[in-house]
Order: C-alpha cells, then sequence, then structure tokens
C-alpha cells in the first residue's frame, strides 16, 4: 500500500510492482484510475463550455460594439433616433403643436435646467438604468408632450427609444422635479424682503405696480398683482381621510387652486385647498394671508395692494369691486379699471388650461400632492414661455378664438373613453371652471370691521381720482369683439 499511488520510473519497475500486488491493492488502483478518468472527462467538457461562452461573448462585444460605437460616456445609439434627429425633422410649426414652445424656447428651458440640476442629473452616464440612456432633452420632450395632453403609449417603441411604460412616468416625474428646481415663484420673497427693508424689493414692486397702472395712464397706481381662484377637476382622491372635502359646488371632485398673478399673466404665488373651499375661506388659510396683514403698515405706506372679485374680504391690501354700483357712476368707474386690472388672472388661467392638455380632463394621480406639483409645475413652465415669448402668436389664438375652435375641443372631450379609463363621467361636468360664489354668511369680527374701514377709504380715495380724470367705463364703440362675442380693446 505504501507505494500505491508512486508513479514507476520505469516499465519495469511499473511491472514489477504490479506483479507484487495482492487482488485487494489490484482493485484499489482499477477504481482509482477509473476516477481519474472520469475526473479528467469532467474536466475536459467544462474547458469547452468556456471555450464557448468565451466566443460568445466575444461575438456579441463586437456586435454590441458596431451598433454603439466605440465612445463612451453619453453617446447616441444609431438604432435610435437622438433628439438632434427628432427636432431637425420636425418643422417649426409642428414643434410649436407639439410641446407647446419654439425650438430656441426649448434650448434655452434645457439650458436653464442643465444649470440648475447639473449634468450628472441631466446628463447621467448610459452606463446606469435603462432610462437613463435618454438625454436629458429627449426625457424633456416626452414630459413636455405627456403635460401637453399626449398619451404614453405615443412614445414606448423605437420612435422616442423608449421601451416601457413605466419610463415614460419616470419621463414626466423628472420633468416635475426639474420644474421645480429650476424656477420658483417671486411674490413671497420679494414681500419678505419688503419686510426686511431692501429696496430693490421696493423698486421691483413698483415696477409691478407701474405696469398695471399703463392702462389707466397712471390713475389706478398700486396694484401688484391680481388675485382669484380655480377649480382643476380630479379623480376622488383615496389617500384622504373625508374625500368629501374635495367635491365641489360644481358637483364634481376638484383642487381649489388660489393664484396671483402680475399684468404680463406670469403667477407669482400658488396655493392648493380642498376643492368644497370658499374663496375667501381658501385665502384666509395661506400663509400669505398672514404675511400681508403682518406688514399691512409697510404695504399701506407704499399704497401696494391686490385686486380680486367680491368672493374676498375687502381690507387695505385687496381691494374688490363695490356691489350694486349705478352705471356710468364714479363706483362703476372704479369697477370697471378693477376689472380692468383683475382680469388678467383670468387671462392666465385661460392661457395655463388651452396650453396644457393634461387639464382638459381629470387629473388621475393617486396622491394630491402629485396632483399639486403637476399643476405647480404647469404654472412654472407658463411663466418660462411668457418670459421668453419671441412674438405675439398667443395673442392672436385668443383673439381669433372661433365657434368652431369650441365645437372641436367639445368633440374631443366627448370621444369614447380609452381602455384603462375608468370614469365614464368626464365631460358632464366643465373640466376646469372659476370657483366664484357668494359670499358666505356669517358674522364679522370687530379686526375684520376695522379691515373693512380702511381698505374702503383706500377704495373711495381711489375711485375719486379715477372719476376725476376722466376714467370713466370704456365705451362700447371703442371695443371690438371675436366671433364668440368676447370683447376686447385694441
Amino acid at each position: 500500500m505504501g507505494n500505491l499511488f508512486t508513479m514507476p520510473s520505469a516499465a519495469d519497475g511499473a511491472a514489477e510492482t504490479l506483479s507484487s500486488m495482492d487482488d485487494f491493492d489490484f482493485s484499489l488502483l482499477i477504481a482509482a484510475v477509473a476516477a481519474a478518468k472520469t475526473q479528467h472527462e469532467e474536466m475536459e467538457s467544462a474547458f469547452k463550455e468556456l471555450v464557448e461562452a468565451v466566443e460568445r461573448e466575444e461575438h456579441n462585444r463586437r456586435r454590441r460594439k458596431e451598433a454603439h460605437g466605440t465612445g463612451d460616456g453619453y453617446n447616441k445609439r444609431p438604432t435610435f433616433p437622438s433628439w438632434a434627429e427628432i427636432r431637425d425633422e420636425t418643422t417649426a410649426a409642428i414643434f410649436r403643436k407639439k410641446y407647446r414652445m419654439t425650438k430656441p424656447q426649448f434650448t434655452q428651458l434645457c439650458s436653464k435646467i442643465n444649470t440648475a440640476v447639473g449634468d450628472k442629473d441631466f446628463r447621467p452616464d448610459a452606463t446606469n438604468k435603462s432610462d437613463s440612456y435618454l438625454s436629458g432633452e429627449m426625457r424633456v420632450a416626452i414630459g413636455l408632450r405627456m403635460l401637453c395632453g399626449g398619451s404614453y403609449i405615443d412614445y414606448v417603441g423605437r420612435a422616442y427609444g423608449v421601451n416601457s411604460v413605466r419610463t415614460v412616468y419616470n419621463c414626466f416625474d423628472k420633468l416635475i422635479d426639474w420644474l421645480e428646481a429650476t424656477f420658483e415663484f417671486p411674490l413671497i420673497h420679494l414681500l419678505q424682503q419688503l419686510k426686511a427693508g431692501n429696496e430693490e424689493a421696493v423698486k421691483k414692486l413698483k415696477e409691478m405696480s407701474d405696469d398695471f397702472a399703463v392702462d389707466s395712464t397712471g390713475c389706478f397706481i398700486g396694484c401688484i398683482g391680481a388675485i382669484d381662484g380655480i377649480a382643476i377637476r380630479i379623480k376622488c382622491p383615496s389617500n384622504v381621510a373625508d374625500p368629501g372635502n374635495y367635491f365641489c359646488r360644481k358637483n364634481f371632485y376638484a383642487i381649489n387652486v388660489q393664484a396671483i398673478c402680475d399684468k404680463q399673466k406670469r403667477f407669482t404665488w400658488l396655493s392648493f385647498h380642498q376643492g368644497s373651499a370658499h374663496d375667501s375661506f381658501a385665502w384666509s388659510q395661506t400663509k400669505l394671508s398672514d404675511l400681508l396683514e403682518e406688514i399691512e403698515p409697510i404695504l399701506k405706506k407704499y399704497g401696494f395692494y391686490f385686486v380680486g372679485d367680491s368672493a374676498y374680504p375687502l381690507c387695505v391690501y385687496l381691494l374688490v369691486p363695490y356691489d350694486d354700483a349705478d352705471a356710468a357712476s364714479q363706483n362703476d368707474a372704479f369697477n370697471f379699471w378693477l376689472s380692468n386690472s383683475r382680469i388678467r388672472i383670468e387671462c392666465a388661467f385661460g392661457e395655463l388650461i388651452m396650453r396644457f392638455g393634461i387639464f382638459w380632463r381629470s387629473l388621475r394621480f393617486r396622491s394630491l400632492d402629485k396632483c399639486n406639483r403637476v399643476i405647480r409645475a404647469a404654472a412654472l413652465l407658463h411663466n418660462f414661455l411668457i418670459d421668453s415669448r419671441e412674438d405675439q402668436l398667443d395673442y392672436y389664438y385668443f383673439k381669433n378664438l372661433s365657434t368652431n375652435d369650441v365645437i372641436a375641443a367639445e368633440a374631443s372631450m366627448l370621444s369614447p373613453n380609452d381602455g384603462d379609463d375608468d370614469d365614464d363621467d368626464d365631460f358632464t361636468f366643465p373640466l376646469v371652471v372659476d370657483n366664484n360664489e357668494p359670499k358666505p354668511c356669517g358674522r364679522k369680527s370687530t379686526a375684520t370691521l376695522t379691515r373693512e374701514e380702511e381698505g374702503g377709504i383706500l377704495r373711495d380715495h381711489l375711485c375719486v381720482t379715477l372719476y376725476s380724470e376722466g376714467m370713466y367705463r370704456r365705451l362700447t364703440h371703442r371695443m371690438k369683439t371675436n366671433a364668440l362675442g368676447n370683447v376686447y380693446c385694441e
């Protein structure tokens, strides 16, 4: 047994060793040889499989290299069109209809987002997750189309390089994040700077006031914003204790959006509330309302105020129309010029809704926070489009609005539902409406009566100034109407 596994030095030695073995030792030797042979065959088979795997991987690597090129990092894939190809192949008119902006505006938007979020987020390495293969411009384009009312079905496939529905919604969510990170509403910051005595804030607010006062040749001076509320329809919320609080008087679930805009229809402040809330109650629950009460003496010093409709409480920093003003009276003149400024928020709402088709149907997101963020992002993008506006096509569009446009919009609202639409009454009620209703009854507090008295003094002063300067309600012959009978002034 001692030399059983010893390799013989020569054939004679091996023969001598074998001849000296008994039957037991010889059986062990035969078993060891058989085991070694089996192990050798297994190793040879594993080696062949390894060689085949290496050759197969090398073949696949060469194919990928030929398809993707040899570049590294952010690199387009020839199997899918790049954003530059899609942009260049789209005419200027179609591009504007699809994305609600011109090609230069789109480039400017992407540049601002890239600056705000950085290259790491806007242009991630192509070796990351699947949705990271899409360039920042492509993700902005897909998100914009969703915001403009497009369907996720349109983007799955080779046209945009999107492989799944989840990727489309990831692009949409990413655009919402980027817009919130890139832009902001300026009003709160301006008022806080005003409270701190910042002269630049005073200068900016005076510029806003002068802008509103242009139409009245400087007589209706001091207005720094127009406020109103709008009800945007949503699905019945499932993540709140009492969904009934979001059921508005128009008989659908909605979010009451309180907003303020400047003369150019840029939104300067937004706030979100339950759909059943009256405008006056929603306004009283905002932090802006508390801030304005705190800095009321400063606003009174500079003569700054906002304008709203009769749903809001009268005070020194928020003026509303006179009730039951007689025609051609001083009060009527004041009401006309107040409405001339207040109508800006109505127009801002109209442009927002007409521009972004996502609001042409109920917002179908599961969480109210997601609905609020989508509305906020759309308003921020609306501001960007106004600031970067290159022409007056928007003005002429609304000026030339005809009944055919309204009929076409109604027809699209009445079209059959798609497969995943479980809300069969989309077209029963208006999707986006004003939230005006009579002011709720109740006994006013002493503080409220005092604020109304001070606001009445400022309102009477402006009323007398307007009337003494001959700023009456404009005559009919100075107005024009579009095909719907809506009045506008040249």
